[in-house]
């Protein structure tokens, strides 16, 4: 009843509770560990699994299902949950505290530390295997020792010397198994990657060294942000999340399975898999793993099933659920058996060993035997990707999941202190900050062994058998056995069967104390890599261990001594439910004493008649969807359209038409054309409700503008996110010590190549210009010329692009094969923007409070990097240095204009669908206003950083900065790389530099697809607005785009790329619309008219400056410079390459196929709208606004309203 404490969420169905059950725990446990104990223990898989199953059905599942129903009955987290029995529960100095949920969240916030640190693992190899040769495949690199072999010497005749790696400590959710203790003579590579190259690995636990920041800062780091994301707003985002972190590693697990049973080998080693001895059921060693892999693998004990089943409304069958996740877990467990073991034999064949000597577990499996075997296969790089992008994603929603159950332990413990406002997202926050900064510790070069230390003893097996065994006993005898079974049946409608009853009194119980004992008998001191701990390390690793064990026990002591009464009143009363905030359907509608409640409906109706059912009223269409807050709308315009334009065209159009007085024919441009064409969009779409083409039935005679600018946003749509792909790919290359751009020498670089650090060294060539060929300009999206002298010498990073990146072709009509690395990073770049917007404008409006406002965060970290680099000063004199001479020339002010038109994404009809979502009265006019501030300002501010890099990259070549300065692609991934790998910590700079392009282009792109989506659903809102349509329709969309945008990727596909670029979203085409828009509503519409309208939304009568904008100045300004845009037209050329004829025809279609459409559509109406001239006319210029705002309209339909009024009296 405190109207200030947030209302406990719950599901938004049921099948996110499952998903998310299968993503926390099926996790790298049931890939790494569960195939290789059916091998270690040298029983046939079949075998295994009679132990596993008998261990299942008297522990596991038991288990599983009193944890998830323990927490929907209780409706609260881990700690508050048991009190249910409060003996397990009260301390005297806090009033809600549980022995059981403390030991829980003991271990859960270990695990939460240390599990992370193996996503930051599987990030670095995911980075460093787009290449063309994975980077543990060979020997000779600087981290490689004289023991090094690789397997490709091997084969070739080498002795038959067993040169595996040593077996690694296993590892699941969370386990151990023990190494090898036999090390060879001769290391692996891949070994030697992994120790020396990943870890840094130093001798013993007490040389911690530094931390490796590649590892801590980049890849941890980037885990942690992705986890924060995932969880920070509770259930429902995480609820959604889970549809792809716990479905998508399915696909890529059956993908490497198909790949894995068709290498050679392969049917060995899945012969090894299932190869039976029966003798080793005898062995005790077999029932103990199998007991712990059970546990392991359900995350029992953790308080996170109870915290997932907490969610649950009161009557959902969660007893159903738990019965399928069981089924999907240990399926899981087999099924991922065949692939590991069909690559272990392949890689035993290759090797020629047997299968037993390359079989692990753990670690040893993912970060040295997988990738030694990949790097042997053929396109190693594409299936070493997969991997690792598979055991991130296992390993992400297991660690998201677990922060969720530790959150919701605490936050149901003190409700009324974290639920209020953003207190549990800055909660949240504030534990991982502190979890990051522990981990920390895990990746410095003495790191591995302090993780051996958290994997071993912190989240032990004996720890969590302890947990269970007080959780049996505290529902099977404490609460009763009785009032268990009556409780569930009272939740799911139905009696379950008995059988659980007698698990959770005497066989649960029984098991788990065994494998207890059994696990401390045959304990023995922790050992990694050959390497033995010291005392201090083990005491500390008991520590860690005690800290969750003896919880139990002296809270249960405590409470006995220091409750009031005798011995049997203190039982009694420690014995007694003492739930608190449960649901009002656990307490059978037990509101507290004295609150009385009563509900009166008043009902009013007024009625018109009606043809047909109003779109408002047909409860099968989804209602559209408005932004959450205010400042959701403002950041998708920033991001939107404050985009890589911004910082990589606007500063190069500076210096290229006069330096700072190019400010004046841009703000000039920005008063007449481009701030009054912005607010007419904007304000449109929020009086229409409607997106870019229905919005437009304002004026049906014009509705032809929304489908031209439908057709350009889809063609931006399939080629701007290219541009993302790219980034991706440099930022993944950028994990690793030296730039790969930085030298000459290697496989991609021709005889002409020459690296600045040679030029500094005085060759001969020193005085000979080596800057590449400024490429076409590109914004969002556009051209500048190209230079027309091409250097004798071809700088590292060029040649890195064009024959790294790009392979690129001779002509258009030499498409070649599609470049698979990229195309995995395009892939990756649809796969993210569709998470972003398949979940509409409230799911859009929360990505973009990172990706509209990060960048400036990195802006402004590289900004000050280079402004205190040699050279900076003169870079920035370049940049603002005045030419005045230059207004005169008309090419600057077509530059300034179609400047603005780009970086203010005008006439793409996105900035209709953006407003469309605003609520009727919103002030659209004043939000505008500030994103025209933001937008010219990042255009001029982003200006100081490339130009003081390119100052400095100027200095260093000793050049001047005009012969750097350059725009476009040609900034992004040749100069400023250039400019990069020359400064000191390169790769830190360069991931800096390349996620902030990621991020600019990103919301560009995702935003994109929702005005493009907009505009057809509210076209067709029946049939798209109903069930998941609109989610399908996107998902079909982006997979078309991303076919279609393969042919950017071959060979030949930046040719297609430039046609795509230079025609499809021309400035040309832009300007029509615009000219087409500012008629429309300056005089057909009505400007006056339109005021009037914009009145009635915000509350107060704009300047009527606009008016005689969209009147007189604006239609003058887009005509004068759309024909000074014909006029000046000139073939297209990229690189010296000249365009065949019917290249330029297909260029010149995709242009007309959008400035067409609004000449064609109004000759179609004029011809088909029946009645005289003067009446199509009327009938076509009159207002046939549908399905608009209430507000809009006045009232003026069929409306039902209730009135609710509640009176409570005490």
């Amino acid at each position: 009843m405190d109207n200030k404490v947030n209302k406990r969420e719950t599901w938004g169905k049921t099948i996110d509770f499952v998903l998310a059950l299968v993503g926390f725990s099926v996790g790298l446990g049931n890939i790494w560990r569960f195939p290789y104990l059916c091998y270690k223990k040298m029983v046939e898989v079949r075998c295994f699994l009679i132990p596993y199953l008998i261990c299942l059905v008297f522990a596991g599942v038991p288990v599983l299902i009193l944890e998830v129903c323990l927490g929907q009955f209780a409706s609260q987290g881990g700690i508050t949950a048991w009190l249910i029995c409060p003996l397990f529960s009260r301390f005297a100095f806090i009033d809600l505290n549980v022995c059981i949920g403390w030991a829980s969240v003991i271990i859960v916030q270990f695990l939460n530390i240390y599990y992370i640190v193996i996503l930051g693992w599987a990030l670095f190899y995911m980075f460093a295997s787009f290449r063309s040769e994975l980077p543990w495949s060979r020997c000779g690199n600087e981290w490689n020792t004289p023991n090094c072999i690789d397997y490709v010497t091997s084969e070739k005749g080498s002795s038959n010397t067993t040169v595996l790696p040593t077996v690694m400590a296993s590892m699941s959710n969370m386990s151990t198994v023990p190494t090898a203790v036999a090390k060879v003579a001769k290391v692996s590579a891949s070994e030697e990657y992994f120790e020396h190259r990943v870890l840094k690995l130093s001798t013993a636990l007490d040389e911690p060294g530094i931390v490796n920041w590649e590892v801590a800062f980049v890849c941890l780091l980037l885990a942690w942000i992705i986890c924060y994301l995932c969880v920070f707003k509770g259930v429902k985002s995480t609820g959604k999340v889970v549809y792809f972190t716990a479905t998508f590693p399915y696909v890529l697990l059956t993908i490497l399975l198909v790949r894995a049973v068709t290498l050679p080998g392969a049917a060995e080693g899945i012969k090894f898999y299932l190869t039976p001895n029966f003798t080793r059921l005898a062995d005790g060693q077999v029932w103990l793993d199998a007991g712990t892999q059970v546990f392991f693998s359900y995350s029992i004990g953790l308080g996170t099933l109870i915290a997932l089943g907490s969610y649950n409304r009161f009557h959902h069958n969660c007893y159903r659920d738990s019965i399928i996740f069981a089924c999907v877990n240990s399926g899981t467990s087999f099924y991922g058996g065949f692939v590991i073991f069909s690559v272990l034999g392949f890689m035993a064949q290759k090797q020629g060993v047997e299968v037993k000597d390359v079989a692990k577990g753990g670690p040893g499996l993912a970060f040295i035997a997988y990738p030694e075997a990949v790097a042997q296969m053929p396109l190693a790089p594409l299936w070493s990707v997969l991997f690792f992008f598979m055991v991130f994603l296992l390993g992400l929603d297991s660690e998201f999941v677990g922060i969720e159950g530790f959150v919701t332990a605490i936050v149901d413990l003190f409700p009324r202190h974290l639920r209020r406002g953003y207190r549990k997202e800055m909660f949240i926050a504030f534990m991982c900050c502190i979890w990051f900064l522990i981990g920390l510790s895990m990746v410095t070069k003495g790191g591995m062994y302090v993780f051996q230390l958290f994997d071993n003893y912190s989240a032990s097996g004996s720890a969590l058998l302890w947990i269970a065994l007080f959780q049996s006993i505290a529902i099977g005898w404490i609460y009763g056995k009785k009032i268990t079974v009556t409780t569930k049946s009272n939740m799911i409608g139905f009696r379950i069967n008995p059988w659980l009853r007698w698990c959770w009194m005497i066989f649960t119980p029984i098991f788990c104390l065994g494998v207890f004992i059994f696990s401390l008998v045959t304990y023995s001191p922790l050992e990694y890599n050959g390497y033995k701990y010291p005392d201090w390390g083990e005491t500390i690793g008991w520590i860690m261990a005690l800290s969750s064990i003896v919880c139990i026990p002296i809270v249960m002591i405590y409470k006995l001594a220091t409750t009031p009464g005798s011995l049997r009143e203190r039982w009694d009363t420690l014995t007694t439910p003492g739930l608190k905030n449960q649901s009002p359907e656990a307490k059978g509608h037990d509101f507290p004493k004295g609150v009385h409640t009563r509900y009166e409906i008043v009902f009013q109706r007024h009625t018109v008649e009606l043809n047909h059912c109003p779109l408002s009223m047909d409860n099968k269409v989804n209602k559209r969807e408005t932004w959450g807050k205010t400042i959701d709308f403002v950041l998708a315009l920033v991001g939107f359209s404050v985009g890589l334009g911004n910082i990589w065209r606007f500063p190069y159009l500076c210096y290229k038409n006069g330096g700072g007085c190019f400010l004046i024919p841009y703000l000039i441009c920005l008063v007449f054309a481009g701030v009054p064409v912005l607010i007419l969009e904007v304000c449109l779409g929020q009086f229409a409700s409607q997106g870019g083409i229905t919005a437009w039935l304002i004026c049906p005679l014009f509705q032809g503008i929304g489908w031209a600018s439908v057709i350009i946003v889809q063609f931006l749509n399939i080629y701007y996110i290219v541009i993302l792909g790219w980034a991706l790919f440099y930022m993944f290359a950028s994990f690793q010590s030296e730039l790969p751009w930085s030298r000459c020498g290697n496989e991609w670089n021709t005889p002409n190549c020459v690296d600045y650090i040679t030029y500094q060294k005085g060759s001969s060539i020193a005085n000979t210009t080596l800057i590449p060929t400024v490429m076409a300009n590109m914004s969002n999206m556009s051209t500048v010329p190209t230079a027309v002298a091409k250097a004798a010498k071809v700088s590292a990073s060029e040649e890195y692009f064009e024959h790294r990146v790009l392979k690129l072709s001779t002509a258009l009509d030499e498409p070649g094969i599609v470049n698979w690395d990229v195309a995995l990073c395009l892939l990756l770049a649809w796969i993210i923007c569709y998470l972003c917007v398949f979940k509409g404008v409230k799911s859009t409006g929360k990505v973009v409070y990172f990706t509209a406002t990060f960048p400036y965060v990195l802006l402004t970290i590289l900004l000050v990097r280079a402004v205190t680099l040699p050279g900076a000063a003169e870079g920035i004199k370049f940049y603002l240095t005045p030419n005045f001479t230059r207004l005169a020339d008309g090419q600057v002010w077509l530059d300034a204009g179609t400047q603005v038109f780009f970086s203010y994404s005008i006439g793409l009809g996105t900035l209709i669908a953006l407003g469309s979502y605003n609520r009727f009265h919103h002030n659209c006019y004043r939000d505008s206003i500030i994103f025209a501030c933001v937008n010219s300002g990042t255009s001029f501010y982003g200006g100081f950083v490339i130009f003081s890099v390119l100052g400095f990259m100027a200095q260093k070549q000793g050049v001047e900065v005009k012969d750097v300065a350059k725009g476009g692609p040609g900034l992004a991934f040749i100069a400023y790389p250039e400019a990069v790998a020359q400064m000191p910590l390169a790769p830190l700079w360069s991931v800096l530099f390349f996620f902030m392009v990621f991020l600019l282009g990103l919301d560009s792109e995702f935003v994109g697809i929702e005005g493009f989506v907009t505009a057809i659903v509210d076209l067709f809102p029946r049939h798209l607005r109903r069930g998941y349509r609109k989610e399908m329709f996107i998902a079909s969309m982006c997979c078309i785009w991303f076919l279609i945008g393969l042919s950017m990727v071959t060979k030949g596909g930046m040719y297609v790329f430039q046609l795509f670029d230079n025609y499809s979203a021309s400035g040309s085409a832009l300007l029509w619309i615009a000219l087409f828009q500012s008629i429309a509503i300056g005089w057909i519409y009505g400007g006056e008219r339109f005021y009037d309208d914009m009145e009635n939304m915000i509350g107060f009568r704009i300047n009527p400056w606009l008016r005689w904008c969209w009147m007189i100045f604006t239609p003058i300004f887009c005509l004068g410079v759309f024909i000074f845009s014909l006029a000046t037209y000139s073939p297209l050329e990229y690189n010296g390459y000249k365009y065949p004829d019917w290249g330029e025809t297909v260029g010149w279609i995709m242009a007309l196929s959008s400035i067409v459409c609004i000449p064609i559509v109004m000759i179609y109406k004029l011809a088909t709208t029946p009645g005289s001239l003067g009446e199509r006319w009327d009938t076509l210029t009159t207002p046939n606004l549908k399905n608009q705002s209430p507000e809009a309209k006045g009232h003026d339909f069929s409306q039902e309203s209730y009135k609710l009024q509640t009176t409570a009296s005490l």
